[in-house]
């Protein structure tokens, strides 16, 4: 990120004294306090949580085929449960071995419950491409079961998780898997890439997710999640460009792997909020599958923040969100905003511990509304704390990189305006 100039401090500050006094007029509801550490250093905290989850929840397959032998991915959905693309199993045959291994899963032998797979021609990109899988889990080790989010923007940043070849085939000792000598086997490592959501594809069977997140050929069946690790797709293909070099992947709806786990009688877990129709037909038209999925129909591209109408702008994404805070940030990691609720003895203590926790130039109070700068990992920030409409709450607004970036203007007049 661009260090903060002064040349825009004087204009920035009463641009954003402007923004709170209308910000802060508005109702706020309950939040849950922000942890001692202080936002940001909450922020990386949950990051590794979550990162420790998708290690442990993400699957390596083995499929030791009657003719060939394949590398592929999945994710935990429940108790001794995998879900999977249905190709990544297909050269199994009648005689094959499927294996299941990762970090905290020393390899052990699954079996395929059952499978659909629509991708019979090379033209149709959304088809159902589902396996699922069952294992005996280890003994005193509890995996994640991953959540779905069926909800879903242009933009939201994602990340898949997964076990391409390239990374997993010079670490799987065949032998030593069919030998059952799993002591002496070293898993691959998981491998992360991250992206946005680009668009929806459309075909006669239905839609698919378009992403940026790098996939390569292994990859297949493994989750593509948001930054809470809740699961808005399978991904299933990549596309690559020859000429142009241009590279595209592709992930089945959350709502089409989760569908499939209930008629399999496995209840999927959902992200708190959402709900799986009792029926959830196939669409033969473009139209969105999962009948919740925002991104046809997102025109400002705003999120609606605890009654604060928060924009996305073009070329911004949203970097993280939670029940008491929203970042959003553009794509070229030169600007970020984020506002964060809290709950405190008084405005004054709030910005206080606030500048403590951060590290940052003592408070000033302008307009009933204290301001300070921080650092964080490198990043140059500006604070403005204020307090809410109702006793005892708090606005924490803070601007981190190039102010001068049109975007954090656009933010700016967002939370001018309530939805």
């Amino acid at each position: 990120m661009k260090k903060l100039s002064d040349q825009h401090g004087s204009s920035l500050a009463g641009r954003l004294l402007i923004s709170l006094v209308l910000l802060l007029t508005f109702s706020f509801q309950a939040f849950i306090s922000l942890a001692s550490a202080g936002p940001l250093a909450e922020i990386m905290e949950r990051r590794r949580t979550v990162a420790g989850m998708m290690e442990a929840a993400t699957v390596c397959i083995v499929v030791d085929g009657e003719s060939s032998v394949g590398v592929g991915t999945g994710f935990v959905v429940g108790n001794g449960y995998i879900v999977t693309s249905a190709h990544v199993t297909n050269a199994l045959g009648r005689r094959g071995t499927l294996y299941v291994l990762n970090g905290v899963i020393p390899a052990r032998k699954a079996t395929l419950v059952n499978s659909i797979y629509e991708r019979k021609k090379d033209d149709n990109i959304s088809g159902r491409d589902l396996a699922l899988l069952r294992f005996i889990p280890p003994m005193g080790v509890e995996l994640p079961i991953l959540s779905f989010n069926l909800d879903f923007m242009h933009m939201d940043r994602v990340s898949a998780w997964g076990y391409p070849a390239v990374a997993a085939q010079f670490r799987i000792d065949l032998e030593l898997l069919r030998r059952g000598d799993t002591g002496n086997l070293r898993p691959p490592q998981v491998t992360c890439t991250q992206g946005t959501i680009d668009a929806l594809a459309h075909d006669r069977l239905g839609s698919s997710i378009l992403h940026s997140a790098t996939t390569a050929e292994g990859n297949s069946g493994g989750p593509l999640v948001n930054s809470r690790g809740e699961v808005v797709g399978m991904n299933t293909w990549g596309y690559i460009d020859d000429v142009e070099g241009a590279e595209l992947s592709g992930a089945q709806l959350a709502v089409e792997v989760a569908s499939f786990l209930s008629s399999n009688r496995v209840t999927p877990r959902l992200a708190p909020g959402q709900q799986l129709a009792s029926s959830q037909p196939r669409r033969e038209t473009p139209a969105v599958s999962s009948g919740r999925m925002k991104l046809e129909v997102q025109k400002d591209r705003r999120r609606n923040f605890r009654g604060i109408g928060v924009a996305v702008p073009q070329g911004w994404s949203v970097i993280d969100e939670e029940h008491n805070m929203i970042i959003v940030g553009a794509d070229d990691d030169t600007a970020t905003v984020g506002v964060v609720q809290l709950k405190g003895q008084s405005l004054r203590q709030v910005a206080l511990d606030l500048h403590m926790e951060l590290k940052g130039t003592a408070p000033e109070l302008v307009d009933d509304v204290y301001m300070f700068t921080f650092s964080e990992n490198g990043f140059d920030s500006r604070a403005f704390v204020g307090e809410g409409y109702d006793k005892g709450w708090y606005v924490f607004l803070f601007i981190s990189g190039d102010v001068g970036n049109p975007g954090v203007d656009e933010v700016l007049e967002s939370l001018e305006q309530r939805l």
